[in-house]
């Protein structure tokens, strides 16, 4: 792990809104960390260090990757929202939930709200600030019909 991202973790934990996460997010010089999933993740699922206004931003509530949108509910991305599921980043006890890259390959964890997994943003080591958003994005998408 780079220290840049230690701080980012160590800055996300002390924040408790997402919306304050995000901000913290924007202001910090970092690597723009992308979201894939699937076999051999080569579905992109969307960018987590993006400003929101950015289109492939996950939390741009109007853009096609967006956590708040009904898009990704009604797509094949469906299956990374699922309550069950193999690659669901909302199954707690998937074997391959979405991971994290930036453009150089390196790889931040997985996107998962398991509280058990140690690689996992809601795990023992990871990121209030993402895991709070996650974990809303995966109890509102088990609602919908």
């Amino acid at each position: 792990m780079t220290t840049r991202l230690c701080a980012l973790l160590l800055l996300a934990s002390l924040i408790s809104s997402s919306l304050a996460a995000e901000e913290m997010l924007g202001q910090m010089p970092m690597a723009r960390i992308q979201i894939y999933a699937g076999p051999l993740s080569r579905d992109y699922l969307g960018c987590l260090s993006c400003d929101r206004n950015e289109v492939a931003a996950v939390l741009n509530p109007y853009g096609p990757y967006g956590w708040d949108n009904a898009y990704a509910a009604h797509s094949h991305f469906a299956q990374y929202r699922s309550p069950k599921g193999r690659y669901s980043a909302c199954d707690p006890y998937a074997a391959e939930p979405p991971i994290l890259i930036d453009s150089s390959g390196r790889t931040y964890g997985r996107l998962s709200i398991s509280t058990l997994r140690p690689d996992s943003l809601c795990g023992p080591h990871g990121s209030p600030g993402v895991c709070v958003p996650l974990t809303e994005m995966c109890r509102h998408a088990a609602t919908d019909p």
